[in-house]
């Protein structure tokens, strides 16, 4: 047989079924006139089904395990783990929350009042919190400021055998990273990232975690760190806990802890009320994600340590975490400065509430970042020519109003349900990270990834932010409270997105989105004007004498654009067109700000808020705006030169059907209001 008789082999052919013709083509070719055992029922093809079956069995593990050894294609834990800590990535184990409490006692003391390490306090819902250091009132005041964890402080000890490189494994999962400290016959011993960066003599340990979050604490050989003498007792504590249950709401942390006279014998203890009634709690992070580990274990490979650019900034932010303060759900970097006279790094933060829902960080955890970035001693990571400010980061707050049609055989209910899931994955997942556009391309990929959905339809999207006014002041008697909200000019409140209120949410009030104010049952009892922000609404019962009466709302947003619209040939005056990014917000005649112009380089023309365009235009001309869809129609005075670009600038309302929305580096798109209909 020659070369050009031999069969090329396809080894992408794998499945059960190729597999099997690939067999009984064989089998044909090999036993022409013995095997005629070819029918479905009989043993021959049950064989060969069987050897089909063992060797599709096989080819899939064979692919699984080749996918599992490259960061991009990995899909398991223990993969993704294994893989970073070859490039000295350890995996994000759960964070706890920290939370600042008010303290409060009845009368003052010419002492301090002192609350030790260790004092313990449970939630109103269950969540266990400690303190990691003394807090105190200090003599003659009777308030102060205490920090709670979240987590739950454990201990063990153990009798060392003397081995080399000797493991202990911590009995509980969920162990606070950075927690663990260890002392060897009343010596304190210390954390090192890897035993490789210890000496002969270094009394050191490191940590690694497992998949499940499991501890196992490692000792030395004698010369990568001391071996712990046979029969020593080596104490461990460490605290266990971790995740987003800890980021309590305001005046859910609340009880009495004991505190004692500063210096005062015999010990004369003194109750203390806590509170956390300025910070909720913040920083509690679930165990990082397989989807957040591939996206920033190369960043941190590139930062090697050290902040010097943007992505740098982002990946060591988005890796902190902090075993008092907990982690970020979001960190971003820019410049503050364009041009900077000093390079100043602004960090925006982003945390996370009980529920998981994007929002502010405590000042603690925001603080810890500022002093990480700023750091100037050994464990420094930025250039010491800049300097690192952190601020809360904007949330951007996306609705969404879709149409579905649902494929063939398919329940409608579920295919609804099914496409509010998938919309709102996208917005977990990180394709939407701070910074970057929310592309309308990725919403049509989630939902028409689903069996469910035949085809979709974007009817609009909407960028909005979220404010609170407050609207009057409790009096014992009034239960009517209106007021003129603020907003933007040209820009509108988000329908069903107003909650009327007063003291801790005593009474809460709805818009129906239809214009009116109703409350828990559901009766109007006022009404809200979208475009003016004019409401009112009556509570049942009247507000006391002092208390806030609030109104939260989202408003639209508008976002500069702008664009060359045509050039100049040295004859035409008349141009006509639309704007790439409608609808255009008007120009306010009371502010002079919003609008849009034309201009030539010389020549300016511009509306005047009612559809008209002035300036230097030919008043033969029609010289006319579409603020709803972008549509212009303007002579100019004069003809522009040959060449000269005739450009465009005007604030675009965030209101879109067709494009992105664009976001700003210290901002995050979070779902608002989806609503799916059917087509």
């Amino acid at each position: 047989m020659s070369d050009q008789d031999v069969p090329a082999i396809d080894y992408t052919a794998r499945d059960f079924l190729t597999i099997k013709e690939a067999l009984k083509t064989y089998l044909q070719a090999k036993f022409p006139t013995t095997w005629k055992d070819f029918y479905e029922s009989g043993m021959g093809i049950a064989l060969v089904d069987l050897i089909a079956y063992s060797h599709d069995v096989l080819s899939f593990f064979t692919d699984y395990t080749a996918n599992e050894v490259f960061l991009p294609t990995a899909r398991d834990r223990l993969s993704i783990l294994l893989l970073g800590r070859l490039v000295g990535y350890q995996l994000r184990t759960p964070t706890s929350a920290s939370v600042v409490c008010s303290m409060s006692i009845a009368s003052t003391y010419t002492e301090a009042i002192i609350i030790p390490a260790g004092t313990t306090l449970e939630s109103e819902n269950g969540i266990n919190f400690v303190t990691t250091e003394e807090a105190r009132i200090s003599a003659g005041d009777l308030t102060g400021d205490i920090t709670f964890v979240e987590g739950i402080n454990r201990s063990t000890d153990v009798i060392s055998d003397g081995s080399v490189f000797q493991k202990v494994v911590l009995a509980e999962p969920s162990v606070i990273q950075d927690t663990i400290s260890i002392t060897v016959d009343g010596d304190i011993w210390a954390e090192v990232g890897s035993l490789t960066y210890a000496d002969a003599n270094d009394k050191a340990f490191s940590v690694q975690y497992d998949e499940n979050g499991v501890a196992t604490i490692q000792f030395g050989d004698g010369d990568s760190g001391l071996v712990p003498t046979t029969g020593s007792v080596i104490s461990i504590a460490y605290r266990t806990g971790g995740g987003i249950a800890g980021n309590i709401a305001l005046a859910q942390l609340s009880g009495t802890v004991q505190g004692t006279r500063e210096l005062v014998l015999p010990v004369s203890s003194v109750t203390v009320n806590v509170l956390n009634d300025t910070e909720r709690g913040s920083g509690g992070e679930e165990a990082e994600t397989i989807a957040h580990a591939k996206l920033w274990i190369p960043a941190w490979v590139r930062a090697n340590g050290r902040a010097v650019t943007e992505s740098d900034y982002d990946a060591l932010g988005n890796s902190f975490s902090d075993p008092v303060y907990g982690s970020p759900a979001y960190t971003k970097a820019k410049l503050k400065q364009e041009i900077p006279e000093l390079n100043t790094v602004m960090v925006y933060v982003w945390g996370r509430d009980s529920g998981g829902d994007i929002t502010t960080a405590s000042s603690g955890l925001k603080n810890a970042i500022e002093e990480y970035f700023n750091d100037q001693g050994s464990s420094g990571v930025r250039m010491l020519c800049q300097h690192a400010e952190v601020a809360d980061g904007a949330i951007l707050y996306i609705d969404i109003d879709t149409s579905i049609k649902v494929a063939t055989s398919f329940v409608v209910s579920n295919a609804i349900t099914a496409t509010q899931e998938a919309i709102d994955d996208l917005f977990g997942s990180t394709d939407v990270i701070p910074g970057d556009d929310f592309r309308i391309s990725a919403l049509y990929d989630a939902v028409h990834s689903l069996a469910s959905v035949q085809y979709c339809l974007v009817n609009l999207m909407t960028a909005s932010y979220k404010t609170t006014e407050t609207i009057g002041i409790g009096n014992t008697t009034a239960v009517t409270f209106g007021a003129t909200l603020t907003l933007d000019s040209g820009l509108s409140i988000i329908p069903l997105s107003v909650r009327m209120y007063y003291g801790s949410e005593t009474e809460v009030l709805l818009d129906d989105g239809e214009g009116n104010i109703v409350n828990g049952v559901s009766t109007v009892v006022g009404s809200v004007d979208y475009e003016t922000g004019v409401i009112a609404g009556t509570f049942d019962t009247a507000p006391a004498l002092g208390v806030l009466v609030k109104t939260e709302f989202r408003y639209e947003l508008d976002y500069q654009r702008g664009d060359v619209e045509a050039t100049g040939d040295g004859t035409t005056q008349l141009f006509d067109g639309s704007v790439k990014y409608p609808p255009v917000n008007p120009y306010d005649t009371l502010t002079g700000l919003k609008g849009i112009a034309f201009s030539d380089g010389t020549q300016v023309v511009y509306d005047d808020g009612d559809g008209n365009l002035i300036g230097d235009v030919d008043a033969g001309g029609q010289n006319i705006i579409d603020y709803g869809t972008g549509g212009y129609n303007f002579t100019f005075a004069n003809p522009p030169p040959l060449d000269a670009e005739i450009r465009s600038t005007y604030r675009q309302i965030l209101r879109t059907n067709s494009e992105d929305i664009p976001v700003d580096k210290n901002q995050i798109s979070v779902k608002g209001l989806v609503t799916v209909s059917t087509l």
